[in-house]
This record gives structure tokens, C-alpha cells and sequence, in this order.
């Protein structure tokens, strides 16, 4: 159920922001060789995306689905486990940071779109642990050689990650925290009768 959601947001973010239309194979293509959907992209003349490199799992699908399914609102898992996300700043870079596997099943869900767009699967073709384990095995190993090998950079993205993704809730509940949605009316202009 929950990879579900996973795969029918990235369906919806990743789209968008590859350029992906009814002719896209060339841009799948692209995004598939040496996974780099994972990347920001940048665009040429023919809207062919070229990874900006020092940026992986920084691209917006990335950022976007990760908001919407781990921290859009009070229900979701980054609510209910807020400690989880101090722990790691404790224990880190005294920053909070998304998790490997946020971060690794986000990342395979966006390939499993691409890989349906491709062949023209339409938004309910299946997200199976068997069709994608590799794909997420895959990440998870990518992250870990990550840490391990520049473990300062590693946790600066993940703690950028996390930074990027906590600006959106900020951006889109920040005023319903502060309880001022009463701001937007012009009470006195209202009829009164």
C-alpha cells in the first residue's frame, strides 16, 4: 500500500520536471543511462537533460516526492517519528537528514516511472518489490559508498535534502501553524447582513 503512494506520487512530480511528453524516449534514455534521474538536470536547445553531477538525489522529483509522501502533513512518517530525525542530527552532522532509505525507495520509484513512461504503461503499471529490488538495492549501496567514502559531503547532502524538503512544509502549513489564516480576510469589507 505505502509503495503505492510512493509510485503514484513520483508519477505525478517526475514528468513534469524531466519534459517528458508523448515522443520522450530520448530523454528516458538519457535519464536512465547511469541513473541520472537522480541528479538536477539541466536542459539543451532539444530538451535533452545533462546531469549537473555534483548534485545527486538533489533534483526536483526527488525533493517533491519525498515532501509528499514522507512530509506533507501531521499523518505523515516524519511527524510521527520526529526523534528519528534529531537522533541522526546527534549522532551526524548536527543537522537533521533524511534516511538511506527515503531517500533509495524515492529514487526507485522515480526510475519505475520513467521505465512505465517508456513504454507507455500509463500511472497504474505495478511497483513490485521483485520488479525493483535491484534498482533500490542499488541506491542504497550508491548512498552507502557515499558516506563511506566522503562522509562529510554525504551527510551535507542529506542534511541539504532534508533542509530542502522541511522549506516546502514551511512554505505551504507555515501559516496555519502560526494560526493566522484569518490574515487573508477582509473581515470589515465582509456584508454583515
Amino acid at each position: 500500500l505505502f509503495r503505492t503512494d510512493i509510485k503514484d506520487v513520483a508519477y505525478k512530480c517526475a514528468p513534469g520536471y524531466f519534459r517528458l511528453s508523448h515522443n520522450c524516449d530520448a530523454i528516458i534514455d538519457c535519464l536512465l543511462a547511469s541513473h541520472s534521474y537522480i541528479f538536477l538536470q539541466i536542459f539543451d536547445a532539444e530538451g535533452l537533460p545533462s546531469p549537473k553531477r555534483q548534485k545527486p538525489y538533489q533534483g526536483q522529483p526527488v525533493v517533491d516526492t519525498l515532501y509528499k509522501v514522507f512530509f506533507k502533513n501531521a499523518k505523515s512518517i516524519s511527524s510521527q517519528f520526529a526523534q528519528h530525525f534529531v537522533d541522526i542530527a546527534k549522532n551526524k552532522a548536527s543537522q537533521p537528514e533524511v534516511p538511506i532509505p527515503m531517500v533509495a525507495i524515492v529514487s526507485t520509484a522515480i526510475h519505475a516511472t520513467l521505465i512505465a513512461k517508456k513504454n507507455k504503461a500509463g500511472d497504474d503499471f505495478k511497483f513490485t518489490g521483485n520488479q525493483f529490488c535491484d534498482i533500490y538495492t542499488y541506491h542504497v549501496a550508491l548512498l552507502e559508498k557515499i558516506r563511506k567514502t566522503a562522509p562529510v559531503k554525504f551527510h551535507k547532502m542529506m542534511a541539504d535534502i532534508y533542509e530542502e524538503v522541511q522549506g516546502f512544509r514551511r512554505d505551504t502549513i507555515g501559516v496555519y501553524d502560526k494560526d493566522t489564516d484569518l490574515a487573508l480576510l477582509d473581515l470589515d469589507g465582509m456584508d454583515d447582513k
